[in-house]
């Protein structure tokens, strides 16, 4: 059996992963459910390092072992149940054959009160300009969910609930979409989308915890009031976990983790829940912060260093911007993310464009394709 680069048999601890689903099942069932892939050991895993952005200059860097593919949900679906995958295409197809792609659909935020009527088409991606909308207007204005009002980045924008049903379904149906466009593609994990600041992460980017906590109902001053926000917090994002997999069986899946309310409560709870065994090993936990430093999230970075799954990163910024890195020293990203044990992780197009650490980059591949690769 052929497991090349990605060598899904093995979890960032090195022990096969599945067998504790196998040793619950009956003996005669054992033979039907060996057959790939079955069980969650056999799903292909991104290894290595790929671009977060995907240009042509970067992809001509040898060490480039695949690239992030990012659309906003309200690209990809203007209207409801119509869908649009030309962002997707546009960003696969600079990829070489050999390239492997993730995937990370962002949702969030609706448009900013003057733009409320507005078509977005805007490209989220860090060479592009502001986008009208992360998350498609229609779900206000087709279905009214709820939302809240929070600033993003200096901007008021209104954001859809999370944890509001109608926004689960409408979530179901566009991950069904486009994983039956590419379930079977070179894709090879996706992030659960969330309904946050930027729409992949797991935080509020500056939101007082106020605002949050009275989205939900909950009394700020109420002494578990935290909790009951997490409450909710945690079934949102398990309901749109379990749609990711749902949507792409055989795929990967990350979940990216912030401190949410100045605390790593939730964030912990999460990386709890999908250690459970009917996710099958197929959810790893997203780090779109690998800075070198310990001295930001320095809890939620403990967590993480104990945690037994994959563990997926993306570089906080780029190699010329030293303030954001241990002593000033970009070299110490991929320190971090060895010592985290991470399987892959995203350096910023910048550096495979203009070679800046090759020698860093190849190291790491080595290293990853040496801890998780079966080749």
């Amino acid at each position: 059996m052929f497991f090349g680069e990605l060598g899904g048999t093995f979890s960032r601890r090195g022990s096969s992963v599945g067998m504790n689903m196998l040793n619950r099942l009956p003996l005669l069932l054992l033979p039907l459910l060996l057959v790939p892939p079955a069980l969650g050991e056999e799903v292909a895993k991104p290894t290595g390092t790929y671009a977060s952005v995907i240009t042509r200059r970067a992809v001509e860097n040898e060490n480039m072992k695949g690239g992030l593919v990012r659309v906003t949900w309200s690209e990809i679906e203007p209207e409801p149940g119509k869908f649009d995958f030309s962002r997707i295409e546009q960003q696969v197809q600079l990829l070489k054959p050999d390239m492997n792609w993730t995937l990370a659909i962002h949702g969030g935020w609706t448009s900013t009160p003057s733009r409320a009527n507005t078509q977005s088409r805007g490209n989220f991606s860090r060479r592009g300009r502001r986008p009208d909308s992360l998350a498609p207007n229609w779900l206000v204005s087709d279905f009214d969910v709820e939302t809240f009002a929070m600033s993003f980045r200096g901007n008021p924008v209104a954001m859809p609930k999370y944890w509001d049903p109608v926004v689960q379904t409408r979530l179901k149906v566009m991950l069904q979409a486009v994983g039956e466009r590419y379930r079977t593609d070179r894709l090879k994990m996706v992030y659960v989308p969330q309904m946050t600041s930027n729409g992949t992460e797991g935080h509020f980017n500056g939101v007082p915890p106020e605002t949050l906590l009275r989205a939900t109902g909950v009394n700020p001053r109420d002494r578990n009031a935290e909790t009951k926000f997490g409450d909710l917090w945690l079934k949102a994002s398990a309901e749109a976990t379990q749609s990711v997999l749902d949507a792409f069986p055989g795929k990967a899946v990350a979940f990216e983790v912030h401190e949410l309310l100045g605390s790593v409560e939730i964030p912990s709870r999460l990386v709890r829940e999908f250690q459970k065994p009917e996710y099958d090993s197929r959810v790893g936990i997203g780090m779109w912060w690998i800075s070198g430093k310990t001295t930001y999230q320095g809890d939620l970075i403990a967590i993480l260093k104990e945690y037994p799954g994959d563990l997926y990163g993306q570089v906080i910024g780029r190699s010329d911007q030293q303030r954001r890195f241990e002593n000033n020293d970009y070299s110490t990203v991929f320190a971090q993310a060895k010592e985290l044990g991470m399987r892959y992780i995203e350096p910023w197009n910048y550096e495979f464009e203009n070679h800046t650490c090759d020698e860093a980059l190849q190291e790491f591949n080595a290293s990853a394709y040496s801890m998780y690769s079966t080749e």
